[in-house]
């Protein structure tokens, strides 16, 4: 799996498909999203330290991160 494909799937933790792009969500969420998607581990942690050095994602709080607009950007539109 390529960086690029782990950051899509830590972004994709953010689209509901009912409501749209979520603008916050809960370490937890995030990383049970990334484990359904076969990313765990050491790989989810690097995975995610990666998202937040570009720019993707940023950390709210001790447990929510938020979405930047780079991050946005890999969504589809509704």
């Amino acid at each position: 799996m390529t960086l690029a494909d782990q950051h899509q799937i830590i972004v994709n933790a953010f689209k509901n498909a009912r409501y749209g792009i979520s603008p916050t969500a809960t370490r937890g969420a995030v990383e049970s999203h990334a484990r359904k998607q076969g990313l765990e581990g050491k790989s989810y942690t690097d995975a995610l330290e990666s998202a937040m050095a570009a720019g993707l994602v940023a950390q709210m709080s001790d447990s929510s991160i938020t979405i930047r607009n780079a991050g946005r950007a890999l969504l589809p539109r509704r």
